[in-house]
């Protein structure tokens, strides 16, 4: 009989139509049961996930299911839950938002059984909008949306780059070293912070583990309406740089390395929205500095 290899953890918060869809993807897969688990983490869901999750969990006996409620709010509160309850060396955070191919858990696995020490990783994420992807949202701005592709060949992270929350594979060795995911930093509720897997990935690299970018392990990000109104892309984008603040505190001369960044940053989207302007994408040429205006405000919001 196959052994268990692999943890699949969804750490989620008022997605349950989402998360369904999600869940149902595990019912295709080309991999073995036996050689995965699936660990769900509420963390204080006010919807009706937790009767979604217990009726999958009931309705199909055959995978291996369990649901915990992590009542510490914050997504890093529940990503450190589900590597303490995770019975597996390996943990495979996904979104509870995304789509599963039929062979996403199998294409994970053949990493595993080639890993020779401890290590992490970063599949692939494609986007998906569920009514069609907006004709004003700028190519380099995608990545807020979890749009994450360094091409289709397995290889080694390049510096400064690093796997992304909704598609990331983790020894638990990794996990243990690092001291797992900074509560002061990601999402909590409504508070839609980040900056806790660069923060992870920093620290893993620091200890000497090597990072890995896998371009089978691919699957896609589902995006609503809700999630393209300015009030929340506002809400994300000041959230970015508020959570670069938290990462940095304590140092006055990475805040100001930030903020010289920033300023670069801003200049390059200056140019690229003259760019777009020219092309006639006049939305995409004001929601590009509009982004970066946001996220200067995050990092300096006390």
């Amino acid at each position: 009989m196959p052994e268990l290899r692999v943890t699949i953890a969804i750490c989620t918060y008022n997605r349950v139509d989402y998360l369904r869809d999600t869940l149902l993807d595990f019912k295709n897969q080309t991999a073995s049961a036996q050689q995965f688990e699936i660990i769900i983490i509420n963390n204080n869901s006010t919807d009706k996930t937790e009767i979604a999750c217990s009726d999958f969990i009931e309705q199909n006996p055959e995978l291996n299911t369990r649901l915990y409620s992590e009542i510490r709010q914050g997504l890093s509160h529940a990503r450190n839950r589900a590597i303490t309850e995770s019975n597996s060396e390996w943990i495979l955070f996904i979104d509870d938002d995304v789509i599963l191919p039929e062979d996403f858990v199998q294409n994970a696995l053949n990493f595993i059984n080639q890993a020779e020490k401890p290590c992490a990783a970063g599949g692939k994420i494609l986007v998906s909008f569920d009514d069609g992807e907006p004709d004003w949202i700028p190519g380099e701005l995608m990545p807020m949306f979890g749009f994450h592709d360094l091409g289709n060949d397995q290889k080694k992270y390049p510096a400064h780059n690093f796997p992304r929350g909704g598609n990331m594979l983790i020894h638990k060795t990794v996990a243990e070293k690092v001291g797992g995911f900074n509560p002061e930093l990601g999402r909590m509720g409504e508070n839609l912070a980040g900056s806790e897997e660069k923060a992870f990935f920093d620290q893993a690299r620091k200890q000497g583990f090597e990072l890995w970018y896998l371009a089978d392990m691919m699957l896609y990000h589902r995006i609503g309406k809700r999630r393209l109104k300015k009030e929340y892309l506002k809400k994300q984008s000041v959230g970015i740089g508020y959570s670069e603040q938290i990462r940095l505190k304590g140092s006055s001369f990475k805040l100001l390395i930030k903020f010289l960044s920033e300023i670069a940053k801003f200049g390059i989207s200056i140019i690229l929205s003259i760019l777009y302007l020219l092309r006639g994408k006049i939305k995409a040429a004001k929601f590009i500095l509009i982004f970066r205006l946001w996220v200067m405000k995050g990092l300096f919001t006390r």
